[in-house]
């Protein structure tokens, strides 16, 4: 994000838009203390500078067939942004980063069908020109998403005041029946724009505004859809953004499942079918903020037996969208 300044008023603004991404703007306006023109003018300025977009995350189950995996690589000297740049430009990996620790570059691949997905690791991505190692973490299972990552700005009262307004929550199970046509193309449009206005998404999809209510409302309701904010943390004050890979005794997973979903820092968390059982995902304000989280700074610390940490230098690639 360049030429994009954000203030205290910004900051409220998504954090607003992080507890009810399709409020509107007059609810917005209200719960912030402001007018709804200021609301609007605000939004309006953080997206056309690139600063931040609310798109729609979408189930895994309707992506791809299976789950994702990442993938802690090893570079050749000096050709690690090489290698990020040639996995950024695949149309299977949702995110993408250059990294300082247990890998030179951090990936998450989650290919059309699981076929595809083996293939690009046991064959592909072993070709790519600069790639020494690979290791592979196959994801299990969701424990939290990006979505529910907030910026701890708003009052309870706010908060209050926020719910319910179609922010989606995360699926329970996968989908057993298919989407409809109709679904898809909801899908497809609200992707990258989660507050098109029920109006034009029923112009674009050639239906009328109340079964455009309709079919969103079902979308969100069942969890398939999760409008979220997507901006930077740096841009927003954290300036530390870091991939762990953390092992544990089975007796204790659900503990640390509870603990470190609920830890303020925390943006995703997802059990693996590797050593380190969980892969974490976290933004922290300094490096001293996150040395006093390895150094047990979230409850039930003491039952880690193992923990790497990659911190992430440069995105190149978050949530399926190479970045600027």
């Amino acid at each position: 994000m360049e030429g994009t300044v954000i203030d205290d008023i910004d900051l409220d603004l998504i954090a607003a838009l992080q507890t009810a991404p399709r409020a509107s703007f007059d609810v917005l306006a209200r719960v912030l203390d402001s007018s709804a023109r200021t609301v609007a003018r605000r939004y309006a300025r953080l997206v056309d500078g690139g600063a931040m977009r609310v798109i729609c995350e979408i189930e895994w189950s309707l992506l791809a067939e299976g789950l994702p995996a990442t993938v802690w690589i090893g570079t050749e000297p000096g050709r690690a942004p090489e290698v990020a740049h040639a996995l950024a430009a695949r149309a299977d990996t949702p995110f993408v980063s250059l990294a300082s620790g247990a890998a030179d570059v951090f990936c998450m691949l989650h290919g059309a069908t699981r076929a595809d997905t083996t293939r690009a690791l046991t064959t592909e991505l072993p070709a790519v020109p600069g790639i020494r190692t690979l290791r592979t973490e196959w994801i299990l299972r969701r424990l939290t998403s990006t979505a529910s990552w907030r910026l701890p700005r708003l009052t309870s009262g706010q908060i209050s005041a926020l719910t319910g307004q179609n922010a989606g929550r995360p699926a329970a199970h996968p989908r057993d029946t298919p989407l409809s046509g109709l679904e898809r193309d909801t899908v497809a449009v609200l992707r990258n724009d989660a507050r098109m206005p029920f109006s034009t998404l029923a112009r674009t999809l050639g239906i009328t505004e109340s079964r455009a209510r309709r079919t969103v409302a079902a979308l969100l309701e069942s969890g398939l859809l999760r409008p979220r904010v997507e901006v930077d943390p740096r841009d927003i004050g954290y300036a530390v953004e870091a991939v762990l890979s953390i092992g544990c005794r089975p007796g204790a997973v659900k503990r640390l499942t509870a603990s470190l979903a609920d830890h303020p820092a925390t943006r995703f968390l997802a059990l693996t079918a590797a050593a380190s059982v969980f892969t974490y995902g976290g933004v922290f304000r300094d490096e001293e903020h996150l040395a006093d989280f390895l150094t047990g700074g979230f409850e039930g610390s003491e039952e880690v037996t193992s923990l790497e940490c990659s911190l992430q230098l440069e995105v190149l690639k978050r949530y399926w969208t190479a970045r600027p």
